[in-house]
């Protein structure tokens, strides 16, 4: 998988005067565009075999075996509810992200390393931890492309696999304290 760097029009800086926390990767999973700093991204590859993991959230799609390593794999658009109505594309790209877990988001494709102008998002509620994540907008060849925070996105994924496995066992301790009361 080759990424290409965009040329963008002459600014004040040149292409080699920005850090690398200034580029963003972005891609594409499903219909939807996205991007997280480029600093964050380990790797990006053709997905190994995945395997699913029983009784889980929707978004974690499973874990693969990647360079000697066990890695968790998150389905972006099933974590933000994104694009819920439209027939699943086909993603089969690992995004690999480097923090203070090891993880990776299962993309359509990557498009590009650039600089982008991102527009903030104006303040979250504190209880929409799916529009958390997203910290801003910007365009890239006239798609809408959401920029991610990969922190916020692995936080989003661990409440909702924690949050799915409570309420799965939820009714499960309610029938073993109902059994034993009525004994």
């Amino acid at each position: 998988m080759n990424l290409t760097r965009c040329e963008s029009k002459p600014t004040m800086k040149t292409m080699s005067d920005l850090s690398g926390s200034d580029k963003h990767c972005v891609f594409r999973s499903g219909l939807s565009w996205f991007s997280v700093p480029a600093i964050s991204i380990r790797e990006i590859s053709i997905a190994p075999e995945i395997v699913a993991v029983p009784h889980c959230h929707s978004a974690f799609a499973g874990l693969c075996h990647l360079r000697s390593e066990f890695i968790p794999v998150i389905l972006l658009n099933s974590l933000l509810d994104i694009d819920a109505s439209v027939a699943p594309q086909t993603h089969n790209k690992l995004m690999v992200i480097n923090g203070h877990s090891v993880w990776a988001l299962l993309i359509a494709e990557a498009a590009s390393l650039e600089s982008l102008e991102t527009l903030a998002t104006p303040e979250i509620r504190g209880d929409d931890m799916k529009q958390s994540a997203i910290m801003g907008t910007c365009m890239y060849r006239g798609q809408i492309v959401r920029v991610l925070d990969p922190t916020r996105v692995f936080r989003l994924a661990q409440q909702a696999l924690e949050s799915f496995w409570q309420n799965t066992q939820a009714p499960h301790h309610q029938s073993r304290s109902t059994a034993g009361s009525l004994r």
